[in-house]
């Protein structure tokens, strides 16, 4: 497996439009998104101390100035990932929308199944 690496949303978009397009014919493509506090560690959980006759509660996390949105993309191997600022957000919503409604014209129609009409019985 290969790691993941936060790259800048123009490169982001770039190699999401190599992944989709190698998963043109064949494959999928899974995109994710989670809010995001910068946060690599943890939270912590209390413990117990003295076989458990007393409990730690720990600080609590501080909480962070502005949340981001985690982007996450995975086709076959490769992953790829982003961070959206709040104030870059809009824009890069409207730049995604704008390449998911380019990239998604070769979906399959899915077909209904036509039910039949059932006989009247007299």
């Amino acid at each position: 497996m290969t790691s993941i690496h936060h790259l800048s949303s123009v490169v982001f978009m770039s190699e999401l439009t190599l992944m989709f397009h190698s998963a043109r014919n064949a494959g999928e493509v899974t995109v994710t998104l989670k809010r995001y506090d910068g946060r690599t560690k943890p939270y912590p959980k209390p413990r117990k101390v003295n076989k458990g006759k007393k409990v730690i509660v720990p600080e609590p996390l501080p909480e962070p100035e502005e949340y981001m949105c985690l982007i996450r993309a995975k086709h076959k191997n490769k992953k790829i990932a982003t961070v959206v600022k709040q104030a870059e957000a809009v824009k890069f919503q409207m730049q995604f929308m704008q390449f998911l409604r380019s990239s998604t014209d070769a979906l399959k129609k899915e077909r209904k199944p036509r039910k039949k009409a059932k006989k009247a019985t007299q």
